[in-house]
């Protein structure tokens, strides 16, 4: 599962678990991946958090349409409509679904993200603020960010030395459960979710 940083070009499609592979013929993809090593020292997966990277040596060695791949994407796990000045994006990937409800059935890992959907901290702080232990706090942290749902907000100066101020991707998540159905929709904010320039065109086309 390819997680990346809500910030980068091709965030919002690759946070949400999409396999750029799976939309990728194989020749194409190992060139691509060989490249990426070449010249930029990257995993595939690294290169979608800096997406301009990725699209460059993908426009080099295939005809694909970029814009329309990342909308494919897109389009396969969430569904995206603008309210007022914030964006709800409703899952329709249930492999994503399952793994946010993985998450948040997990008290110590809800009381990390309940602590980061309106605010930014630094892992201590965030710590402190979710009553979370060190010792299963990081890793719980780690994992947070390897799935995407939290991401590096920005840095702050702390002992002469810049550390990470984290926060949630979403401002708010919303589960609905029905009958033989579960909905998860998650309220970005419209600052955040124009952090990932991938998306430019999907925001137009909704205003």
């Amino acid at each position: 599962m390819n997680n990346v940083d809500l910030r980068s070009s091709g965030a919002i499609l690759l946070i949400l678990g999409v396999k750029v592979d799976t939309y990728l013929p194989l020749d194409v993809l190992k060139k691509i991946e060989r490249e990426l090593f070449l010249e930029h020292g990257m995993s595939i997966k690294l290169s979608i958090e800096h997406f301009h990277r990725f699209s460059s040596i993908l426009r080099k060695n295939s005809t694909l349409d970029i814009k329309k791949l990342e909308k494919d994407c897109m389009n396969k796990t969430i569904k995206v409509k603008k309210k007022e000045d914030k964006y709800l994006a409703t899952i329709v990937n249930s492999e994503l679904s399952d793994l946010i409800l993985e998450l948040f059935g997990e008290v110590e890992t809800r009381k990390i993200i309940s602590s980061l959907l309106e605010k930014e901290y630094t892992i201590p702080q965030i710590l402190k603020e979710s009553k979370v232990p060190k010792t299963s706090g990081y890793r719980k942290i780690e994992n947070l960010i390897l799935n995407g749902l939290i991401i590096e907000s920005g840095k702050v100066l702390s002992e002469s030395k810049k550390i990470s101020k984290l926060q949630c991707v979403f401002h708010e998540m919303k589960i609905e459960i029905k009958k033989e159905k579960i909905t998860v929709t998650g309220i970005i904010t419209e600052k955040m979710f124009e952090k990932s320039t991938s998306m430019r065109s999907i925001i137009e086309s909704l205003e």
